[in-house]
């Protein structure tokens, strides 16, 4: 009989009627292990009601359930939920034979003490790097960045400790990550949500009378589009461009910076501001109709929309920031620029509008690269990893191994 699986993670839930949304994202990881597990019992901070469209979507496999954990808004928020969501792990592993753990949960040390008391094998998906986020610009004012900071510290220690009693799997987006929580059983991988039915096929871009530049992410400090802005008002002259910036706005203060910015430099009628396109159809329309995607981001994990623009047939440009690297090789599958550099943004954009060859390369490497990179990839690697004898694997010594 197949073994039955505990997908512990920070995103919220929405339950109506007997239906589960969860964020496109998460919830495609969970759909798709889903088909490999006689069950999986998805541990999740939980709000009773219709979510907020188009963000989160239902979750479609049958074999789901629902193991609700306190709603609660922020890191601070959940202190007071301590005995609710340590009463959901408990829960989740009594009845799962395996856990899955996605990023930073609240009370993490809880969860890795439930798992060694019950004897349960973990991977455990490190996302993000929360220390090169804020270092990367204030978010919500000192106080509120510092308890993150420290919030953060104490994720990464109860995480390792935990690891180490357990004997559990960390599986962390890019090589820079795998190397913060080095251990015998660490790797590096690149995840991705984008499926093979997805891949859009084409040979060149950049062949209109004007060149589509898309940018896709939320609009927060760490994304540095600031530099994206000086970079396209620095384009040679007879190049005829439009900027599309796809995301939701979460600071108002950064999108107001944003508007000085495109102001100043007189570029209003190139500059589109798109709004939130959820995860699939919606993002895939906007990357088909685009000419070149970049990237300006100062913090990465393995950015999903590096993957998805491939899988759209985009030439990339991003910065080396964070697991980019570990995602995309310069000159290969894209043009990789120095992170804070409009200068180089510009350079590298002026040359794949002007190198027809350079662009057809970079896309045909693109499709090569990122069916190493799809969703249905990503869930074989966790798979192996939970299969896997912890005793068995301890050759891989104490640095990351790469997982594609």
């Amino acid at each position: 009989m197949m073994e039955t699986l505990g997908y512990v993670t920070p995103v919220r839930a929405y339950l109506r009627a007997g239906e589960i949304y969860m964020h496109a994202a998460s919830g495609r990881v969970a759909d798709a292990l889903a088909r490999h597990y006689e069950k999986v019992y998805v541990c999740a901070r939980v709000v009773h009601g219709a979510p907020p469209a188009p963000a989160d979507l239902p979750l479609q496999a049958a074999n789901l359930e629902l193991i609700p954990q306190p709603f609660w808004g922020t890191s601070a928020g959940a202190l007071p939920h301590l005995f609710g969501i340590v009463r959901a792990y408990i829960r989740t592993c009594r009845r799962a034979d395996v856990l899955f753990v996605r990023g930073m949960c609240p009370y993490a040390g809880m969860l890795y003490l439930c798992a060694f008391v019950f004897r349960k094998p973990v991977c455990h998906w490190i996302v993000g790097d929360s220390f090169s986020v804020l270092q990367a610009g204030r978010r919500k004012g000192a106080i509120f960045d510092t308890m993150v900071l420290l919030f953060a510290w104490q994720d990464r220690i109860c995480t390792r400790l935990g690891r180490w009693f357990t004997g559990g799997a960390l599986l962390c987006n890019g090589r820079a990550l795998a190397h913060a929580y080095a251990s015998p059983r660490t790797s590096a991988t690149v995840s991705s949500t984008v499926k093979e039915t997805e891949f859009h096929h084409r040979v060149d871009t950049c062949q209109g009378q004007s060149v589509r530049i898309l940018f896709v992410g939320y609009i927060r400090p760490e994304k540095g589009i600031e530099y994206l802005l000086e970079a396209v008002s620095r384009l040679r002259a007879d190049i005829c461009w439009n900027l599309e910036i796809v995301g939701s706005d979460e600071f108002p203060e950064y999108r107001r910076r944003l508007d000085e910015i495109v102001a100043a430099r007189g570029i209003q009628d190139r500059v589109h501001w798109a709004g939130y396109a959820p995860c699939g159809t919606s993002v895939f329309e906007h990357m088909r109709a685009a000419d070149i995607f970049v990237l300006p981001s100062l913090s990465e994990g393995t950015p999903h929309v590096l993957a998805e623009a491939r899988a759209s047939g985009l030439p990339c440009i991003s910065t080396t920031v964070g697991g980019v690297p570990t995602a995309v090789t310069d000159g290969f599958d894209a043009l990789l620029v120095a992170p804070r550099s409009a200068q180089e943004l510009a350079r590298a954009i002026d040359r794949l509008v002007g190198d027809g060859a350079l662009r057809r390369s970079l896309i045909r490497n693109g499709f090569v690269s990122v069916r190493r990179q799809t969703l249905e990839c990503f869930v074989d690697i966790v798979r192996k990893k939970l299969e896997t004898n912890p005793e068995t694997n301890s050759a891989t010594g104490s640095g990351a191994v790469l997982q594609q």
